[in-house]
């Protein structure tokens, strides 16, 4: 495996950070994480509401963050307050990087600020995927019409479909953000919300245009489970047609789990609970147009009964893997 070579992830939320500890713990040491900056749900939601809406959300910044920092005395501990909530629920980590953000005038400068204060050792950096504050537009199959990214967390159960995303106001792709995805020699769309997480980082002007335009092998992770308002997706060609919808490029290869390498038994109790929200399995098809990759990636959190990317699973699967340079 060369550790040089320039590898991008595309994500948020909780699943872009076991993607980077795989590439970290796989020994990959040149990491750039293109993240949404658009959430405004929870605690980054009030922030974002007192301040009228005119500041990025850092919720996705700061966890993509501390998932490049090597192993280290000081890394759970910092893990551990960034994530503390006092008794109001507000969240520590967004406050902090708040404050370093107004401290350098810019998110995309708070990495050196972040590891000046906690001698992190950083296998990369994380890029705001635009430096210009916007909401996520959505629209569903009933012809519905909602304004901001927590009502897809409030309408995950619903069976009233997304069918199509946008932005308000439009924004400009971080310029960083677009030379990282000219650069790469390897990009990975990590898993996580369809329309919250990932397709999001694709809206903001230029984004499109450079994916497009990337000689990069680009990889499309594809989801274990899918909430109910994705479920006009069956499988990963549909999964595939979603995205490409919206990039109007190709990718290369298709990662999926192979849950076939999990106890059968345990699985058909993990799916009855999925089942209660409305929650199913993204199917295999064997006529997907893209090669798919179906690899033993996945694990049973049997704390919550779910189903988790494995981080150690991932780790020698991309140690393993042929990540080749940038196509001619």
């Amino acid at each position: 495996m060369d550790n040089k070579i320039k590898v991008c992830t595309i994500g948020g939320g909780t699943g872009m950070p076991v993607i980077n500890q795989a590439l970290v713990r796989a020994g990959f040491k040149n990491i750039k994480s293109i993240v949404t900056t658009f959430d405004n749900g929870g605690d980054t939601g009030r922030i974002r509401t007192d301040e009228r809406g005119k500041v990025l959300a850092f919720s996705d910044y700061w966890r993509a963050l501390i998932s490049l920092w090597n192993d280290g005395e000081q890394k759970s501990v910092w893990e551990e307050m960034l994530r503390y909530r006092d008794g109001k629920e507000r969240n520590f980590g967004n406050v902090f990087f708040q404050f370093m953000s107004e401290k350098t005038g810019n998110l995309s400068d708070v990495d050196s600020l972040f590891c000046k204060l906690t001698g992190a050792s950083l296998e990369g950096k994380v890029i705001p995927v635009s430096l210009s504050p916007a909401d996520i537009c959505f629209s569903t199959i009933s012809g519905k019409k909602y304004f901001g990214e927590h009502y897809l967390d409030d309408q995950r159960m619903s069976q009233d479909y997304v069918n199509n995303i946008w932005l308000e106001p439009e924004v400009e792709a971080n310029p960083e953000a677009i030379e990282t995805i000219s650069n790469s020699d390897v990009i990975i769309v990590c898993p996580g919300s369809v329309y919250g997480s990932l397709i999001t980082n694709f809206l903001p002007k230029g984004m499109k245009k450079a994916f497009a335009e990337s000689k990069a092998k680009k990889i499309l992770m594809v989801n274990v489970m899918l909430t109910a308002n994705e479920n006009l997706i069956k499988n990963q060609a549909d999964y595939l047609k979603t995205f490409e919808k919206y990039l109007e490029a190709e990718f290369d290869i298709i990662l999926m789990a192979d849950v076939s390498k999990l106890d059968q038994d345990k699985l058909k109790k993990v799916y009855g609970f999925y089942a209660m929200e409305n929650s199913t399995p993204v199917e295999y098809s064997d006529k997907c147009r893209i090669k798919t990759d179906l690899a033993d990636i996945v694990t049973i959190d049997e704390n919550n009964w779910r189903l988790r990317h494995s981080e150690t699973k991932l780790a020698d699967y991309f140690a393993k893997m042929d990540l080749c340079h940038k196509k001619d």
